[in-house]
């Protein structure tokens, strides 16, 4: 099983980025292959909305973007990890979510008539890993990442939410019980 863990806060050994590494590390133990990508580290542009029709490609951009669509199509899970930024994903992850529009696209199908085509056929089985305030709201958020996960053929299996009060960076690596969910939670995304 291969699975890719795709960080989508600035902060590396920050907490998304921790409890990232703690889902891949429980998928690991249990024989999965498992890699990290961090997408504050990637060179993505912007969508253009572009109307343009690329396949066999994804996109006409040829940019980091790349690397994200090979992931999408040949993993077997994805683990997405992002903080609440303004009640949403942080603007490294929004990148891809809207540059993966053209998973999806609207068009005319095989039969003659309009609707969304499913670029993505490979299933997959997908965690979403958030880290906000206590007094924020996961709600906005959580319907962002549903959305990219129907896109990209990801079913989300399960959803971590770690509510913090303090700004210790990583301060979650002192939270044993999130660590130990993390970690469940990526023994279990391999027997499922």
């Amino acid at each position: 099983m291969k699975i890719c863990g795709i960080v989508g806060s600035p902060n590396k050994q920050g907490n998304v980025d921790l409890l990232v590494s703690q889902v891949l590390e429980g998928a690991k133990s249990r024989g999965a292959k498992i890699e990290k990508i961090y997408l504050n580290d990637l060179k993505i542009k912007p969508c253009q909305d572009c109307k343009k029709k690329p396949p066999p490609k994804y996109c006409f951009f040829e940019d980091d973007m790349g690397q994200i669509y090979t992931k999408l199509e040949t993993c077997d899970a994805i683990v997405l990890g992002s903080p609440v930024y303004f009640d949403t994903v942080s603007a490294q992850v929004k990148l891809m979510i809207d540059r993966s529009n053209c998973l999806m696209p609207y068009t005319t199908l095989s039969d003659g008539s309009l609707g969304f085509l499913r670029r993505i056929k490979k299933k997959k089985k997908g965690i979403f890993v958030v880290v906000a305030g206590m007094d924020q709201e996961f709600d906005t958020i959580l319907t962002t990442v549903k959305g990219f996960f129907n896109w990209a053929n990801i079913e989300l299996a399960e959803t971590i939410l770690y509510s913090h009060s303090d700004e210790n960076y990583g301060g979650v690596k002192d939270d044993k019980s999130m660590m130990k969910k993390a970690f469940q939670a990526g023994v279990q995304l391999v027997n499922r």
